[in-house]
């Protein structure tokens, strides 16, 4: 199925990698953007001059609300999440969110008779590495609620396509990063934290020893590879991952983000995180193969274009320095 003039909902739509996939789907789609707006990046006013974006401000445990939303679409991605770090404070709300709001979701794309339902889950599924790299068919040992509430997520989308006759794909990427990206409380991500210490001559906290790597993907790689997804029909009842296919560590990382910022290295390294995931490194062979997706954007490329953008939307970041707080959960 194309995605061209189709009626899309997204929930979670106003979000940090919502908010680029509604903007770019809206270029030729009907979007509905179904967010709570309590983490998003975009705000009401951002998209109220859009004429191809309706915005409809509701939760995902809101199945009226959801249903109403939901009529006449063609497509759902669902991106409607509570994060990892919420989880290690708050794990009930994560769970319900995560796993019960998906089971809504999915209830509701059924009775509405969706063609087509996109469960944007996570490389946090998997937990650490135990091979090389890591394909669809590596073990899934999460370490967190989070990553545990995503894989129930997981499962219901499987259930729905299998018994219910819902066709769904099951798209895992990995760190996404980019313009938009959180940098802080809890919802917070680690480059958008580092680059904001960095262009404000503060040295990166590195929480453990800084050797935990991630599999970084630019934020248009990883819009493009769940629009692929959700154009395939090859691919209805499977599962794929979209990344960079690169790991690099975190205090590689933040080296990098050091050295395009003009500042030498001296990382305060502090405690690690409860059930930090060690090491995540993509096989994208099956997207690469299925899909024809290949990353466009290398972390040096990338870094380059995220922190060029926060030096023209934030001339002064160091007002939110006080945002970010001295840890990462």
């Amino acid at each position: 199925m194309r995605l061209t003039n189709q009626s899309i909902l997204i929930t979670g739509g106003a979000g940090f990698i919502g908010s680029h996939l509604s903007l770019t789907l809206a270029k030729s789609n009907h979007v509905t953007i179904y967010d709570n707006f309590s983490s998003s990046v975009l705000s009401l006013n951002d998209l109220s001059d859009l004429s191809t974006l309706n915005i409809v401000n509701g939760d995902i445990l809101d199945r009226e609300r959801l249903s109403h939303a939901m009529r006449g679409q063609d497509v759902v991605f669902h991106l409607a999440v509570a994060c990892v770090r919420m989880s290690l404070g708050n794990p009930v709300h994560v769970h319900d969110v995560n796993a019960t709001g998906t089971l809504n979701t999915l209830l509701t794309a059924k009775i509405h008779k969706v063609k087509h339902f996109v469960y944007v889950s996570s490389s946090e599924v998997y937990g650490t590495a135990k091979r090389p790299l890591m394909s669809e068919s590596h073990p899934t040992d999460p370490a967190t609620v989070y990553g545990m509430s995503k894989l129930i997520g997981e499962q219901y989308t499987r259930y729905f396509h299998t018994h219910e006759g819902l066709a769904t794909t099951i798209v895992r990427p990995f760190n996404t990063y980019g313009p938009r990206s959180h940098f802080d409380g809890v919802y917070g991500e680690v480059i958008p934290r580092f680059v904001v210490r960095a262009l404000t001559g503060n040295q990166p906290f590195i929480f453990g020893d800084g050797s935990q790597s991630r599999d970084f993907t630019y934020v248009d790689d990883t819009v493009r590879g769940l629009i692929l997804a959700a154009e395939s029909d090859d691919l209805l009842g499977h599962t794929i991952n979209i990344a960079r296919g690169k790991e690099v560590s975190i205090k590689e990382l933040a080296q990098t983000i050091n050295t395009l910022a003009g500042l030498p290295f001296q990382p305060i390294f502090k405690p690690a995180r409860p059930n930090d995931v060690l090491r995540h490194a993509a096989d994208i062979s099956k997207a690469k193969r299925r899909l024809k997706f290949s990353p466009d954007i290398s972390i040096s490329e990338g870094l380059k274009k995220y922190i060029e953008w926060i030096r023209l939307t934030y001339p002064d970041p160091a007002k939110f320095l006080r945002l970010i707080p001295d840890k990462n959960w």
